[in-house]
């Protein structure tokens, strides 16, 4: 940060619409505002309103990415400042710092583990339907079963750094304050994107797809019924839904990764500047 500009910093109540378990702050720093903490305050702000705004689709999914990335970047650009660097060197409470971004490196990398297995039992669920062999697509809809119960426990093991501690700092000491500000409003985004990752999944798989599987299963019983014409409506439906799900994966997955790599960079800005108290 630049020195000489009077700054400070304001975390006032959460919005009107109520949160569980996480009280989101605004980081407020008026009067002559660096434009790069000007730019990191108004990123956090963004995705603690898109995180509040659900819209329950997939482009929404992917702006919330998108929205977080962003914050990253500015995060980035934060933690060159060299007034920045210098206050961070002498906060007692910095150290812990780096760890809760690597929590979040680590949460995202089962993400996206879990990205891949849902688009794998996804691709073989539409293969199976086209063979018309019930005991496979039994089998890959279970997979996906368990991907999507392990993607909510993601969202629910995240949810304990969305309860950020007010910390007692000095005025000087504001950039900490800052930096963990950014990290708790990623932490309670990254809750929303896993939880609607998962709903997104048993959406296209949930009702259709029963009623298909059983029509599947007694055609693996008796391989002499023919299927009536609604019964391949309804497969065909079913198939435009995965094929839809398929595609909203691959998008998500995209914006997943680039978010990843923003995240181990930002660790390792903060590794690098605790490194040299």
């Amino acid at each position: 940060m630049a020195p000489g500009f009077a700054r400070s910093v304001s975390l006032p109540l959460s919005p009107s619409r109520k949160i569980a378990s996480f009280h989101v702050r605004s980081v407020s720093l008026p009067c002559q505002t660096h434009p790069i903490i000007f730019n990191l305050e108004e990123q956090i702000q963004t995705v603690q309103s898109w995180a509040t705004n659900p819209e329950r689709s997939s482009a929404w999914i992917v702006a919330g990415l998108v929205q977080i990335d962003l914050l990253h970047t500015a995060l980035e650009d934060f933690l060159q400042l060299s007034q920045t660097q210098e206050t961070l060197q002498h906060s007692a409470p910095v150290d812990q710092v780096p760890d809760d971004l690597l929590q979040l490196v680590d949460f995202y990398g089962s993400f996206l583990s879990n990205i891949g297995t849902l688009k794998q039992c996804n691709s073989e669920v539409q293969s199976a339907l086209r063979r018309q062999d019930g005991v496979q697509m039994a089998s890959s809809l279970r997979s996906q079963l368990h991907a999507e119960k392990e993607m909510a426990q993601l969202a629910s093991g995240l949810r304990r750094m969305t309860k950020c501690k007010h910390l007692s700092l000095s005025p000087d000491a504001k950039e900490l304050e800052i930096v963990k500000e950014a990290i708790c409003t990623t932490a309670f985004a990254s809750v929303a994107v896993f939880m609607e990752v998962g709903a997104l999944s048993a959406a296209a798989s949930s009702t259709k797809m029963n009623s298909a599987t059983k029509s599947l299963k007694r055609f693996a019983i008796n391989t002499s019924l023919k299927k009536r014409g609604t019964d391949v409506e309804r497969d065909v439906v079913s198939l435009e839904r995965l094929e839809e799900l398929e595609e909203n994966i691959r998008d998500i997955e995209f914006s997943s990764e680039r978010l990843f790599k923003s995240l181990i960079n930002s660790r390792i800005s903060l590794l690098n500047i605790t490194s040299s108290l």
